[in-house]
């Protein structure tokens, strides 16, 4: 099925038209996607996160908790699933291996991004690598890869200087990736900019959930002609089901007569920050990561 899905993503990337992209978590939510019709999905790194350790997106996913659930949707159906491999666990060796578990898991695309994570201590959620380490990391995984249709995607965050962003993606694009994926909040004016540097196949995360909003209001076709081929909005499939299920769970411990009550409709994210415990992981953070002076 892996070959199949591959061979589709790489038809999307040559055509010309720009797609919205799925959220794909399990088995039954990549069969879902493809029979309604979606072209392509993705297992993002927050949500594997939470489907297997029930923890935030503070990057205690390993690679092999990761590839195992890729495995698990991918192997599912034939849609071709982008998988957010972080910044490949590591250097650029580990990058390889990264690489190598999700070929093998599947995978149709894998986006490698230019962020130093987990977080070094005393230092800022967002740091970027040099621009010299994410072309040396991107290279290991274009090395790595053994079926050349899997595609890589160079991943980086709008929210840099856009000078900074420019200069990333032309040394990236040279590095010779398949396409290059953008985090964050992105104008049209930008976006003009970038199509100067690169004509590889953009993909564009612009979501709610990071705190960022889908700001560029610019149409499918707009963005098709801008070079952007998959556009992602957020995990609202996950989200939605982690409330019907709390919603559920609560009827049937409280019996039908709690239908209507008012903490039923708790936000999908403030559950999800409930459950995850992401009060307790912000205390951790705050006193190893970014301790006080005493």
């Amino acid at each position: 099925m892996s070959s199949a899905a591959r061979l589709r993503l790489r038809e999307l990337l040559d055509s010309q038209q720009c797609v919205t992209c799925a959220s794909v978590f399990d088995p039954l939510s990549s069969r879902m996607a493809d029979e309604i019709g979606f072209q392509v999905g993705i297992l993002g790194g927050s949500v594997a996160s939470l489907m297997s350790l029930g923890v935030p997106d503070i990057y205690l996913l390993t690679l092999s908790e990761l590839a195992e659930q890729a495995r698990r949707v991918c192997q599912a159906s034939d849609l071709p699933v982008i998988v957010d491999g972080d910044n490949g666990y590591g250097n650029a060796l580990n990058v390889m291996r990264t690489v190598a578990e999700l070929e093998h898991a599947g995978a149709a695309v894998i986006t490698i991004e230019d962020t130093v994570i987990p977080r070094p201590y005393k230092q800022p959620e967002l740091n970027l690598s040099s621009i010299e380490e994410g072309c040396s990391k991107l290279q290991a995984a274009l090395n790595a890869r053994k079926d050349a249709n899997l595609a890589i995607f160079a991943r980086t965050h709008a929210h840099q200087p856009h000078r900074n962003l420019l200069e990333r993606m032309d040394a990236y694009s040279r590095s010779g990736v398949d396409g290059i994926c953008i985090f964050g909040q992105i104008s049209r004016a930008l976006l003009v900019q970038l199509n100067r540097v690169t004509d590889l196949p953009l993909m564009l995360i612009d979501y709610e959930a990071s705190g960022l909003s889908s700001g560029s209001g610019l149409s499918s076709e707009e963005l098709m002609q801008l070079g952007v081929r998959i556009h992602f909005n957020g995990h609202r499939a996950y989200e939605d089901s982690v409330k019907a299920t709390y919603q559920s769970l609560l009827q049937l411990h409280n019996g039908r007569e709690s239908r209507g009550r008012t903490d039923n409709d708790q936000n999908a994210k403030q559950l999800i920050g409930r459950f995850a415990r992401q009060q307790s992981f912000t205390a951790m953070s705050n006193d190893y990561l970014d301790p006080v002076a005493r």
